[in-house]
Formats: structure tokens, sequence, C-alpha cells
């Protein structure tokens, strides 16, 4: 456990329950971020595999020992999983039953080829070698920090496979930095979302000439989908047109329409109509700051 210079009394309690259990080990470093912690944490284990966890999150009683046997059976780099949302307050998971079948193993280029995967880090365990082979590291400093890294972590991948069974409960909390609605927040995120779409871009480009056409449209939806959804938060702070040129300056805009097989439906081919004018776009924003 990486206490990563609380003040709320948690670094107490890392150090009770590592009193209690000899499996458990605690670091104290001064607070430096999630990703700080977080890499701080892969450098420290010295499990085969390893599993992040969210503090706000909690994991389904009993359903990480198979599926660790299940990647230790099978050799895999990485196992994914589902998650189940619960509502805020909730500490018991909802009656689930898993029933692992045989798995389907493949590369990671493959794998998002096939799946519509999730880009957060608490939906797969990864071998730890994995980690440390290919330097995946997450970057210290922005928010969806997990974006590129989980990208690196599926598409450098040689054994690779999902379960069909729930393992984790993602508990909404609307203070959270995902729900977090705040000005001031928005504002800190907006260079995120580029910097996120960068990092899928960059480990795109690495592996393209080994993707099928398919995989390269899901990585390149993943990669245009935050240009895009920046833009709606650049929307409502006034920030288009500044939004906008900076993507541009980076070569990630204009974008593409997304993918239809990970974002169906009207509302995101609207949307993407409407970010594809930025004059439009910049103007309707304008509007909407003074009438709100």
């Amino acid at each position: 456990m990486v206490d990563d210079g609380s003040t709320d009394g948690s670094g107490a309690i890392c150090d009770e329950f590592a009193e209690r259990y000899p499996q458990f080990r605690v670091i104290h470093k001064e607070n430096g971020g999630v990703s700080a912690a977080r890499n701080r944490g892969i450098e420290e284990a010295n499990g085969e595999y390893i599993l992040f966890l969210d503090s706000d999150d909690f994991l389904v009683p009993d359903a990480i020992k198979p599926l660790l046997e299940l990647a230790r059976d099978n050799e895999l780099d990485v196992l994914g999983y589902n998650y189940t949302n619960v509502p805020e307050g909730a500490t018991e998971a909802p009656p689930i039953s898993n029933k692992l079948e045989p798995l389907e193993i493949m590369n990671g280029v493959k794998y998002v080829e096939k799946y519509n995967f999730v880009t957060g880090c608490v939906v797969y365990i990864v071998r730890r070698e994995h980690l440390v082979k290919n330097n995946i590291k997450f970057t210290v400093g922005h928010m969806l920090e997990d974006a590129g890294f989980s990208m690196r972590v599926y598409l450098l991948a040689e054994r690779l496979a999902q379960a069909n069974c729930v393992a984790y409960c993602y508990r909404y909390c609307p203070t959270s930095i995902t729900h977090n609605l705040s000005e001031e927040h928005q504002r800190k995120i907006l260079n995120d979302y580029i910097n996120a779409a960068n990092e899928i871009n960059e480990i795109t480009m690495i592996k393209c000439d080994e993707m099928p056409v398919q995989c390269y449209e899901r990585c390149r939806t993943r990669r245009d989908s935050f240009v895009l959804f920046g833009a709606v938060r650049a929307f409502k702070l006034g920030k288009v047109k500044e939004y906008l040129q900076k993507a541009k300056e980076q070569e990630l805009y204009p974008i593409k329409r997304l993918s239809e097989v990970d974002y169906p439906g009207f509302k995101f081919k609207l949307l993407h109509w409407f970010v594809s004018k930025p004059w439009l776009w910049n103007a309707l924003s304008k509007i909407y700051k003074i009438v709100k």
C-alpha cells in the first residue's frame, strides 16, 4: 500500500493492516498524485501480477483468486474482467453469479480489434514483468492518466484474455476526480484530454504496421473520443477556440467521426458534426455562457 502523503489518518490505517497481515507492506511518501503513487507501487511490488483498485471502489468477494489462477495457468500478460456500477455509500456487491468459461487467448492487437475495451486501469490484472519489460508507467501530473497506460498494456501484450465475470464494483461518487463538475476542475482537465489523446496516438503509431483496419479504427476512435469529449468541456467553459487550436497544433484536430461499433447512435454523429465546425461550436459556446 502506498500512502501518498495522506492527511486524514489513512497512513495509520495502512500501518495497522501491515501489522495484522504480513502480506501487506506500506510505503509512506510525499504527496505526488495518483500516477506517482501507482508508479511507486509497481516499482516496489514483488508479486507476479498487479491489480489497481481506486480508493472509493471495492472488489467482488472471492472474485480475484480464480482470476489469478487463470492468469497463471495460462501464462497471461493481461487478464481482463468486467465491472458493475454501485451507488455511493454501497459497501457490498450486488448479487453476482460468476461462472468462468474457457478463455480465448490472443495478442493485444487482436484483443483491441475484437473488444470494446475500457481504458481504465482497474478492469484487468497485469503481469508485473509485462510492465517492467515494456517500461509502461503512468504519466505523472495529468488526470485521465490511465488512458495511455492501458493502451500500452493492451497493445504490447503477447498473451491476453477477457474473463466473462464481474470482479470490480465501481462506486459513483460525485466529488471524485471523474465526476467533479466544478469550473476550476474543468479548466485543469482540458489539457489532460489532449495529453490522453497524444499518448494513445503515440502507441498506435508504434503498432500501426501490425494492426488490421478494425484494430486501427478502434485505436483511432479512442484517440479522437478524448479530443471530442474535451471539446465538450471546453464548450461549457467558453474555451473552444483555445482548446481546438491547441489540438490542431498537436495534429489531433480535425477529428474523424467516431466508429459506430464503439459509439453507436445519432448523438455522437451530431456532436462530431458540431465540433468539426469550430466557428459554429465556438459561437454556440459563447451563447451558452451568456445564457448560463
